[in-house]
This record gives C-alpha cells, sequence and structure tokens, in this order.
C-alpha cells in the first residue's frame, strides 16, 4: 500500500490522487499506476467536472503493464469505481487492498461480491 501511496504522490490531480501496484501471486510487482492525463491531452485541473471526464485511472494506467492472468493482486489508494473493478475482474484480480472510499459509486462493493473478488481496506 505504500507504494501505491508513492505513486498517488505523482498524480497532477489536486482533487483526488489515486496509485494503484499490480502483483502476481508470488507478491513481484508487475507495475505501479497513478491518475492522469492521457498522452497528449493536457486537463485543466482547475476545473473539478470537467477533469472527471478526461482523466485515465489508476488502475488502468496500471494494467496497461500487466497480461490477464498475470496478476491476482492489487493495492490501490481508493476502492476502485465500478468501470475499474470489472476492469480489474477481467484482468483476474481476486483480491483488492485499498485505502480510502470514494464515495460517488457504491456499486463497486456489490460487484466485487458478484465477481468474487476479496475487498480488504487497510487505512494508511
Amino acid at each position: 500500500m505504500n507504494l501505491a501511496r508513492v505513486a498517488a504522490d505523482r498524480s497532477e490531480d489536486p482533487h483526488w490522487q489515486v496509485g494503484c501496484v499490480a502483483l502476481r501471486p508470488d507478491m513481484t510487482v508487475i507495475s505501479v499506476g497513478y491518475n492522469g492525463s492521457p498522452p497528449g491531452v493536457d486537463i485543466d485541473w482547475t476545473d473539478r467536472d470537467a477533469r472527471r471526464l478526461r482523466v485515465v485511472h489508476a488502475e488502468v494506467n496500471t494494467l496497461a503493464y500487466a497480461h490477464p492472468g498475470e496478476c491476482s493482486h492489487v493495492a490501490v489508494t481508493t476502492l476502485p469505481c465500478r468501470t475499474c473493478l470489472v476492469l480489474l475482474a477481467r484482468y483476474g484480480i481476486k483480491t483488492i487492498w485499498y485505502d480510502k472510499v470514494y464515495e460517488r459509486d457504491p456499486t463497486a462493493l456489490d460487484l466485487a461480491k458478484e465477481f468474487g473478488i476479496e475487498l480488504i481496506q487497510i487505512t494508511l
């Protein structure tokens, strides 16, 4: 989780910085990512609502360097949104460690249960 926190510090988003680490079953690191701009896109970070439409989530950036079935766990500083949770399920993630809950989308909790993904909150 500390590695995910360090990754989150790299985010330019002044409103919500998120970091994520993908791990193999033997707990070795596959990749690390954070929320940010798509390549070549400048985001106006001062406009909180407009930036939500453009930002790439930390989980997406992290899984860009992994293959489906390669990772089994992720540590992410914020409970994934429902879209990211579906993506994590597609990659075969079985355990998600998270710190904060972003309460705008509570459906992630139900989806995790449905997909058989264990959610473990670890407060930093």
